[in-house]
């Protein structure tokens, strides 16, 4: 090799070495201005929840929400409220979720600010929304929407005198199917009105020959409050009302309305995505149904004597 050949050689090699150099250098760089980064905003988010507090979320009964313009002054409101992260509204559950962090606000915080946008609220739940273990109030989750423990608490039977289920799985399988129903409801902006509950809770007195003060007592003890009993009964009713939207008008036949009311739920049971989270509760389910997967548990009761199937066969 001519020297002028070794030297233009050795000066590539020189280049080449220096190029890798800068560019490890900058590699280097690079990685560390990263590593800073990253540790400066987990020290920031450090920060930032030691202030905040944990995300925990709390619902509340609302009976008095009439249209969608409330859903948008009751979520407009609640939002701006310091450390609330996201409400949700279901006009048909007749209830409210806002999620928001503890150290910034609380659920009595949050009930002024939508009892002040003109919404009577009642708390019905204190919970973390992201996760739930075994002791977390949080059992399962219905397209994204929690059921709470309370919930399996609550009847579905309205007229205050018939025993409802008590086993587990019926309870839980009739607590999720009305859930269902309601995300049903919302979807085709299912609205019940005041009076039409205060109606059906006169037309429940009449039925049952109960007085006033019966009505409060045995609502105080099957329901805890006249506000939660109120948002069964409009509950009810909006299911009602999904149904009577969704089934042509042409069909008079009690056995063909019963028919189509079944495909509907089914239809919407397929479609619905349940996580049970409960340990406990997927025990019991397992030893029921041999399976603790919702897709598998409720066809197994989707004709058994439960709570849901009176609420289906009475809104038809």
């Amino acid at each position: 090799m001519s020297d002028e050949r070794q030297m233009k050689k050795i000066s590539l090699d020189t280049l080449q070495n220096k190029e890798k150099k800068i560019t490890t250098r900058k590699l280097k760089t690079i990685l560390v201005g990263s590593i800073v980064l990253a540790v400066a905003a987990a020290g920031g988010y450090s920060v930032y929840r030691a202030l905040s507090g944990d995300l925990v979320a709390s619902r509340f009964t609302v009976n008095n929400m009439i249209c969608p313009a409330c859903a948008i002054t009751i979520k407009e409101a609640t939002e701006k409220a310091p450390g609330v992260v996201g409400t949700d509204i279901s006009l048909a559950g007749r209830e409210i979720t806002v999620q928001f962090y503890d150290k910034k606000t609380s659920p009595g915080q949050i009930e002024q600010v939508i009892e002040k946008a003109g919404y009577p609220v009642k708390s019905d739940g204190l919970f973390k929304p992201a996760s739930a273990a075994q002791n977390d109030v949080v059992i399962a989750r219905v397209n994204d929407r929690p059921i709470l423990m309370p919930d399996l608490k609550t009847p579905l039977n309205v007229d205050l005198k018939s025993p409802g289920s008590s086993d587990l799985p019926s309870v839980f399988f009739s607590t999720v199917g009305k859930e269902i129903l309601l995300q049903a409801a919302d979807k085709e902006n299912v609205i019940i009105q005041p009076q039409e509950v205060e109606a059906e809770i006169q037309n429940i007195m009449e039925r049952q020959t109960m007085t006033e003060d019966e009505l409060k007592q045995k609502v105080k003890e099957q329901f805890g409050s006249l506000e939660k009993f109120s948002q069964v009964v409009g509950q009810r009713l909006g299911i009602q009302k999904l149904f009577e939207e969704k089934i042509p008008e042409e069909i008079q036949d009690p056995g063909q309305r019963r028919q189509k009311t079944i495909e509907l739920v089914v239809g919407l049971f397929k479609d619905s995505v349940v996580t049970i989270l409960d340990p406990g509760i997927c025990e019991k389910i397992l030893a029921v149904s041999g399976q603790d997967d919702w897709k598998t548990f409720w066809p197994r009761m989707i004709a058994s004597d439960t709570d849901f199937k009176r609420l289906v066969n009475q809104s038809h």
